[in-house]
């Protein structure tokens, strides 16, 4: 069990969420299981770890409101216990050189924690962000404390705006069509890309084959093989 110490609002529809957490070592691209004890929905949601501080002990999820289980989360108080599960996931690798991020929706969650890892592994590197959104633009500056540039496209396609000659390393999480180009593009000009698979998930552990995906090395579980793969291994065809 993990109490919440803030479920602060970010945007229109979005909430970021605070718990206490003292737990195993946390590495960005993870996610952990959030479910409210005694209550429905049964199982788990799946949420991105958006940040962490060992100092502090804590761990941030930044999530939209969009069903019945996130609004449920959205509506608990500081004080409240909620059951904390994981983390769960294999992260992002953490490469040598420059780099860029692509985010979309909820996808950008993961990728506040990466770059920051990025950046702390080396103050010298060029970490840029691309971060794509419907409507608004969301937390904007607080990716650019992490991050030396960030790029925000709203209401197009955020995989237009990325330079895939340049020679970085890719990293990309959101709706599953938008990775897909920015794994296709990647592949048409030699580039290494990492992507974050969002496939629906029950357990978190590998045992209900619920999030099973096709890989080029046959069908793998995205919350245990994942949910991070290198592109070209899930976007093959």
């Amino acid at each position: 069990m993990a109490v919440i110490l803030e479920n602060i609002p970010v945007g229109a529809g979005w909430k970021k969420v605070r718990l206490a957490w003292d737990g195993e070592k946390l590495r960005p691209g993870q996610f952990m299981m959030l479910k409210i004890p005694g209550m429905d929905p049964l199982l788990g949601r799946p949420i991105s770890i958006f940040d962490w501080n060992e100092e502090e002990k804590t761990v941030d999820f930044l999530y939209q409101v969009v069903g019945r289980g996130t609004q449920i989360i959205a509506d608990m108080a500081p004080g409240r216990e909620i059951d904390l599960q994981g983390p769960y996931g294999n992260g992002f690798p953490l490469v040598d050189g420059d780099v860029t991020l692509i985010g979309g929706g909820v996808g950008i969650a993961p990728l506040y924690r990466l770059a920051k890892c990025l950046k702390e592994a080396d103050p010298a590197r060029h970490v840029r962000v691309h971060l794509g959104f419907r409507e608004t633009a969301l937390m904007k500056e607080a990716y650019e404390s992490v991050a030396d540039e960030v790029l925000i496209n709203i209401g197009g396609f955020v995989t237009d705006d990325v330079d895939y000659t340049e020679d970085r390393i890719l990293y990309t999480c959101g709706p599953t069509p938008m990775m897909e180009v920015a794994a296709r593009k990647a592949r048409e000009q030699g580039r290494t890309i990492y992507v974050s698979l969002e496939n629906r998930m029950a357990c978190g552990v590998g045992a209900c084959l619920a999030c099973s995906c096709k890989t080029i090395k046959g069908n793998k579980r995205v919350c245990k093989d994942g949910p991070v793969f290198e592109g070209q291994e899930v976007f093959y065809e």
